[in-house]
């Protein structure tokens, strides 16, 4: 097996020196014949690690011959990343050897971008690591919950990177749900964005089962009690070289152990929370490079995305170490914000919601009405988008084809994907320069999709997690999950979204609301016999009430200005315990209740969701 492990260093030095599609091809190869012969252990971790590094680049994936190969490529690393567990710190590791000095983060300061260079965050990471290890007695477990900024990015990472189990936590989440989150996962250390977190945080106190210490990382908070700290001042008391000490004494875990929890909204009260380990997150990285070969060199993401969501955290986030970029805090996640940023950060790439590539189309139009002239048009379009946009994903939801045909015929290869936060982000992915109408794409390498008798998808692979009620992710396990979304695959290959088993929908922006959870709310509400939400891809929610006559509530009647008032409050109340854009903005008292013959309700009593909404379109 040596000579095996010379041949694989004989071949990557001539790639190195000789970067040719025979030279891509036959490092491959190799690799290939190493792992079929189930040894990977005979070569040495340093050796792999420089594998990773050097043929994850657009240079190798573009010299392979086509998109089969470059799957091929993604399948020889998984099992590498796996037997040398290379996780988070031996990639940032590699970044930071590579360009120190390049910039990593920038976020806006009084009007004027601030950079933070890979070589600097790494620093930072490291005493953030070790400031946690150091604030408990135990292990610690922390929980973020803020807002985006780059201390809480910071937090994540280096938990992520050094043992620590981390969970990004939705801001706008009740006490009663972060409650119960802290006990299920046995959170003691809880990082605060801002000072009305913190204080949020005191009525989470009494609901939670053990104490928990808050890190604030507003440098000019107060602190009010011993039970908190500033960030920055915990930072600053701890040198390089006690941090060193720290964190050479921690516990380690391996790369498939659990690392993260992400929750995302359910059909019930309670969001649901899902197991990942680094080597699902690490694995989703490489395969989202060889699904695209041409991103990588020099990118620049102006992001946006909440980073305790999927695709905000994982592809913009990690994407952007994972391809040695830069990542540009916005300041918000407003049109306007977005605009700005596009003009003066000039990305490379973008990944938004299907409404806000809508409206980015919409600018682009209303400059290039001004101009006449192919060339003019084509300079107006740019002053929208900046003149380096050259990709881009729309996800979260169904985006017309038209849009995509725009931005295709102006430089600007925009992708159609599905995804699930349980699969870490991607699930489908148009090919880039290969988008079908009114389809999601082909499945993502390293990850396989079947779908049941009913059409329903299910998938399977090396970065599928699991909930919390299940073992943690292993990639041993042949484990399956369900969607509860039915596809249909075309002669093409091609997957395209026919309907849905579930009810968790996603709002205009992209937002992911289950309205069974606000229903809920309104459930036992005299005057109510039922209600049902609607706002699957709408501007906001609206609320229909089937009102019960027979209540003395309702005694003047359910179109009484009286019973209008009243739903108007009970409405407001239960608007208090949902998030901004899980609120009910309007509402309509129904003539009638469901019918289950006209097919509005199941023979168990649930829902029809898509039939309500049709036969009660006018009055919606």
């Amino acid at each position: 097996m040596k000579g095996k492990q010379h041949r694989l260093q004989d071949l990557l030095d001539a790639w190195l020196a000789d970067p040719t599609p025979p030279a891509a091809l036959a490092l491959l190869e190799e690799a290939e014949k190493i792992l079929a012969a189930g040894a990977v252990g005979l070569v040495a971790p340093e050796l792999w690690h420089l594998y990773l590094n050097e043929t994850r680049r657009t240079v190798f994936l573009r010299a392979l011959p086509d998109a089969p190969a470059r799957e091929r490529w993604a399948e020889t690393t998984f099992p590498v990343i796996r037997a040398t567990d290379f996780g988070l710190e031996a990639l940032l590791r590699q970044r930071v050897a590579e360009h120190p000095h390049r910039t990593l983060f920038e976020e806006m300061e009084a009007g004027d971008l601030r950079s933070w260079s890979y070589e600097a965050i790494y620093r930072r990471i490291r005493t953030i690591a070790a400031v946690f290890w150091s604030a408990v007695e135990e292990p610690p477990r922390v929980a973020i919950v803020s807002e985006n900024q780059l201390d809480m990015a910071c937090c994540d990472l280096a938990c992520l990177a050094h043992d620590i189990l981390v969970t990004p936590l939705n801001p706008h989440f009740s006490p009663d749900v972060l409650a119960w989150i802290f006990d299920r996962l046995q959170i003691n250390l809880v990082v605060a964005g801002t000072e009305e977190i913190r204080d949020r945080l005191e009525s989470v106190r009494p609901l939670a089962q053990r104490p928990f210490h808050v890190f604030l990382l507003d440098p000019d908070a107060g602190v009010s009690r011993p039970e908190e700290s500033v960030l920055a001042e915990a930072l600053a008391r701890l040198g390089p070289q006690e941090t060193g000490w720290i964190l050479e004494e921690r516990p380690r875990r391996k790369v498939t152990d659990l690392a993260t929890v992400m929750f995302t909204s359910g059909t019930t009260g309670m969001p649901k929370g899902v197991q990942f380990s680094e080597y699902c997150l690490v694995t989703k990285r490489f395969a989202r490079a060889a699904a695209l070969p041409n991103v990588g060199d020099d990118e620049i993401l102006f992001s946006f995305l909440p980073l305790y969501h999927t695709f905000g955290r994982y592809l913009e986030l990690q994407g952007m170490i994972f391809w040695g970029g830069t990542y540009v805090f916005a300041e918000n996640p407003s049109l306007d914000t977005l605009l700005w940023g596009l003009r003066e950060v000039r990305p490379t790439g973008l990944i938004s919601i299907p409404r806000r590539w809508q409206q980015i189309r919409e600018a682009c139009l209303a400059e290039m009405d001004r101009v006449q002239g192919a060339e003019a048009r084509e300079g107006a379009f740019r002053q929208v988008v900046g003149d380096r946009l050259r990709w881009g994903l729309s996800a979260a939801g169904a985006l017309e084809p038209a849009v995509f045909h725009f931005f295709h015929r102006h430089g600007v290869d925009l992708c159609s994907g599905f995804g699930m936060t349980e699969a870490t982000g991607g699930i489908l992915m148009t090919p880039p320069g290969a988008y079908e109408d009114n389809t999601v794409g082909v499945p993502l390498p390293g990850i396989r999709v079947r779908l049941s008798d009913e059409g329903e998808l299910q998938v399977s692979g090396h970065y599928v997690g699991r909930y919390l009620d299940e073992p943690p992710p292993s990639p041993d396990d042949e484990y399956w999950l369900a969607t509860g979304d039915i596809f249909r695959r075309r002669e093409s290959g091609y997957y395209e979204i026919v309907d849905r088993i579930k009810d968790i929908y996603k709002n205009s922006k992209g937002q992911t609301i289950a309205p069974g959870a606000i229903e809920q709310k309104l459930a036992h509400v005299p005057g109510i016999t039922r209600c049902f939400v609607v706002g699957d891809g709408r501007e906001y929610n609206v609320l229909l009430i089937v009102p019960d006559l027979s209540d003395p509530v309702l005694a003047e009647g359910p179109q009484s200005e009286k019973t209008v008032d009243y739903f108007r409050q009970v409405i407001a109340a239960a608007n208090l315990e949902l998030a901004p854009y899980e609120r009910v903005v309007n509402f309509a008292i129904l003539p009638r209740d469901f019918d289950r013959e006209r097919g509005e309700l199941t023979p168990k009593g649930s829902y029809n969701r898509k039939v309500i909404q049709e036969n009660f379109r006018d009055i919606i």
